[in-house]
């Protein structure tokens, strides 16, 4: 008897010390939250971007909603200024190690699709009809091959704006925004004069010149069927339309067009001179009515005139063409699945459905889906300009969005060398071409 009960004690030792541990283990694996949710129920979402700046507040607003709404979801940002993240994401799609969702543009999924790394979107789109119908025309053309989806749009706009100040352009004597090659050319010598910088643009990291200033100039003379044909191997770099291209940038350059300091400073330095009014002109991209009407003073907002670059002499391309389309992405990578690769959809449906068009609208976005109730008062004065010139205007490549990554950096270095005269039009189209050879 004595034997028995001491065993039930022994026993009943046992599995009260079981249990603390048990309990201790417990509180051990909670997520800090005071909900008792532990951190294994969690589903951890990593996104790259590079909406840090005060334009990306509202999709840094809409990552913090999604928080809120999916509880179970613990969303990690990995964000960087667009220069820095461009790079990041050349190393990360060499290594393979590209987070659950991020930004990419054409140039990125050129290069991540044949190596696998990247998941397509057409049996969610099919599945949510509503979704895929709210979309604009074209949205999907760059992100798309061979008939796959890689990349849901996250905008739909123009990379190539002329913002020009009206009061500078009269004061030079010049009435109206140029409507010709020649009386651009012959506007930038008036300008020039009256002791103003004709064009201000930072182009120390060597895209602004070749995404928002030379894919237009370029198209211009080449006409997209050029571009076309290239990508086809049916037409080169070396080709005198292309070579026009050039010499048209590098002769602006010489006549004085450009702050000296060109490649040296960055496109808020840039915008600084224009602001300062000490320069006629800027060229940015649409998402710069933003930092105009938020940042520009008053008397700056209100002479700023929009416009794009006038007919080229013998150019086989559309006056009214402008580099423009989605530009960037979401994408997500081909290891998601299950709850995982759902919670990324769903993020993804967020930032690319009719109420986020509709905020995209009302904050000067250019968002690319169809959004048709939206408060107009809300857009600023230049926001309206905006969606008024791009009314009638067509959509030509971007540069860096359509071709590789290598040709991009070949180009836009070669660019910067063009501008200083330490390189000759067709030595660089040469270069260029070398580069596309390899490709093949």
């Amino acid at each position: 008897m004595f034997t028995r009960n001491r065993k039930m004690q022994m026993l009943l030792i046992v599995l009260l010390i079981a249990s603390i541990g048990l309990i201790g283990c417990g509180k051990n694996s909670s997520n800090g939250n005071g909900d008792g949710e532990t951190s294994a129920d969690k589903i951890k979402l990593t996104i790259g971007h590079f909406d840090v700046d005060e334009n990306g507040a509202l999709f840094r607003d809409a990552l913090e909603e999604f928080r809120k709404e999916h509880p179970a979801v613990n969303l990690v940002e990995e964000a960087v200024p667009h220069d820095p993240y461009r790079v990041k994401m050349t190393t990360l799609g060499a290594s393979g190690e590209l987070p659950d969702l991020f930004v990419a543009n054409g140039s990125m999924l050129i290069d991540y699709i044949p190596k696998g790394y990247v998941g397509t979107f057409n049996e969610a789109l099919d599945q949510d009809p509503e979704w895929k119908n709210g979309f604009l025309p074209n949205s999907f053309d760059e992100f798309t091959t061979d008939g796959k989806i890689y990349g849901v749009p996250t905008a739909m706009f123009s990379v190539h704006v002329i913002y020009y100040n009206k009061e500078l352009f009269e004061k030079a004597g010049i009435a109206s925004f140029p409507k010709t090659w020649e009386e651009f050319t012959t506007a930038i010598h008036k300008l020039k004069d009256s002791g103003v910088t004709p064009i201000a643009m930072g182009n120390k990291s060597n895209v602004p010149v070749g995404s928002v200033l030379f894919g237009t100039l370029a198209d211009r003379y080449t006409g997209t069927d050029w571009f076309k044909a290239m990508k086809e191997g049916k037409a080169k770099f070396t080709d005198p339309e292309f070579v026009n291209a050039l010499k048209a940038l590098q002769d602006l350059a010489k006549m004085g067009t450009f702050n000296p300091d060109i490649n040296s400073i960055d496109g808020d330095q840039a915008r600084t001179l224009y602001y300062n009014k000490q320069a006629a002109m800027m060229v940015d991209g649409a998402w710069a009515v933003t930092n105009i009407s938020r940042d520009a003073p008053e008397d700056v907002q209100k002479a700023t005139g929009l416009a794009i670059l006038p007919a080229v002499p013998g150019g086989k391309g559309d006056p009214l063409s402008v580099a423009g389309g989605s530009g960037w992405s979401l994408a997500y990578n081909s290891k998601l699945t299950g709850a995982k690769k759902d919670a990324a959809i769903a993020l993804i449906k967020k930032v690319s459905g009719q109420e986020y068009g509709r905020k995209k609208i009302e904050n000067n976005g250019q968002p690319p889906v169809k959004v048709t109730d939206y408060d107009e008062s809300k857009l600023s004065p230049l926001a309206v300009d905006y969606f008024k010139l791009m009314s009638d205007k067509k959509f030509s490549p971007i540069y860096d969005i359509q071709l590789s990554p290598a040709l991009v950096e070949v180009i836009y270095k070669g660019l910067q060398d063009l501008l200083i005269g330490s390189a000759t039009p067709e030595e660089l189209s040469k270069k260029i071409q070398t580069v596309r050879d390899t490709q093949k």
